[in-house]
């Protein structure tokens, strides 16, 4: 890659939300994935090997960025879909199957099209909260996320519960916190 490119992605992985590299890792996994299929039928395999290998790269990122302490079940049975996911990749690798390509394609897709439901709503949840800091700090938090503030928007101990919504909210950001 050359310089620009390299400045460019890493500004915008340096100014990015965690939710929106969530989503961006997701969308490089797919892109990966269904590139796979074309090299298969173009039967070009050492390509069709160099893209699955990489899917699978990110597929181990999102992982191994998994909070498990705080995401608890969600978390965990997020794993070990992702583990499935590799292993059917590795298998359509060493046969050339399109079709657990496509299945993994699927349950990707699935789980981000549930994030791009998820983050947008906890971003915006958690905008007060980032607006009070930056209020209270005199400057602005660019790479404030849906996970990073107390409580991640939802009500405090004031007495207020959270909607039955807002905790299944709360649940899938914390499936992804800063566990490292």
């Amino acid at each position: 890659m050359n310089k620009a490119a390299q400045a460019y992605l890493s500004t915008q992985v340096h100014t990015t939300s965690k939710g929106e590299l969530l989503l961006m890792l997701y969308d490089a996994a797919i892109k990966f994935m269904k590139q796979a299929k074309i090299k298969i039928d173009e039967k070009d395999y050492a390509a069709k090997g160099i893209l699955i290998s990489k899917a699978i790269e990110v597929i181990s990122e999102l992982t191994s960025s998994l909070n498990k302490e705080k995401g608890g079940s969600l978390a965990e049975n997020l794993s070990q879909l992702y583990i499935y996911c590799n292993t059917r990749l590795l298998q359509a690798n060493l046969k050339m199957d399109n079709e657990k390509i496509d299945e993994v394609i699927k349950i990707i897709d699935g789980i981000a099209s549930a994030y791009r439901e998820i983050i947008p709503k906890m971003e915006a949840q958690d905008a007060p909260l980032q607006t009070q800091a930056s209020a209270s700090s005199g400057s602005t938090n660019i790479n404030a996320s849906f996970a990073n503030g107390p409580g991640y928007g939802l009500p405090t101990v004031s007495g207020n519960m959270p909607s039955p919504n807002s905790i299944r909210l709360k649940k899938a950001a914390n499936a992804y916190g800063s566990a490292r």
